[in-house]
């Protein structure tokens, strides 16, 4: 039992450590490579098809240049709030706007990344908890004698 507990408190201490500090990369880029923008569908993408999005018309650095958003189906004409790359050479794909509280809309970061902690101690809590019910059961089904509850004075 107790080597279970240090390897879930180890697990535990691992995976929060992870969940505090996550890859920019992987969840979108840091919001220093991000710059918000207003951008223009000139042409709208079917949901329903595979395609690579709307084609928007977005102003960077004074010139007016066309992308991919992110998204689909959007009325041609619609203005959107979008989020461009800082470095536009060559193709990009220009990405809806930051909520408003997320990380990338200015906030520290600090209430997602404690949400992230918070979940994933849940996960690693239920984890445990099912470790423990299989080996209660283990151990009352195969290692120790049936109990009689139905003892008679």
């Amino acid at each position: 039992m107790a080597l279970i507990l240090l390897v879930l408190g180890l697990v535990g201490v691992g995976a929060v450590s992870v969940a505090w500090w996550p890859l920019p990369a992987v969840l979108g880029g840091s919001p220093a490579e991000w710059r918000p923008a207003t951008a223009t569908v000139i042409e709208s993408a079917s949901c329903a098809a595979s395609t690579k999005g709307d084609l928007v018309e977005v102003t960077v650095d004074g010139h007016r240049v066309q992308a991919r958003y992110d998204g689909c189906g959007h009325r041609r004409g619609e203005r959107l709030a979008v989020r461009v790359p800082a470095d536009v050479s060559g193709e990009f794909v220009v990405r809806p706007a930051a909520r408003v509280g997320s990380e990338t809309a200015g906030e520290s970061g600090l209430r997602q990344r404690l949400n992230r902690v918070l979940l994933t101690l849940a996960g690693i809590a239920g984890g445990g908890y099912i470790l423990m019910m299989r080996w209660t059961t283990r151990r009352e089904s195969g290692h120790s004698p049936p109990r009689d509850h139905t003892h008679v004075r």
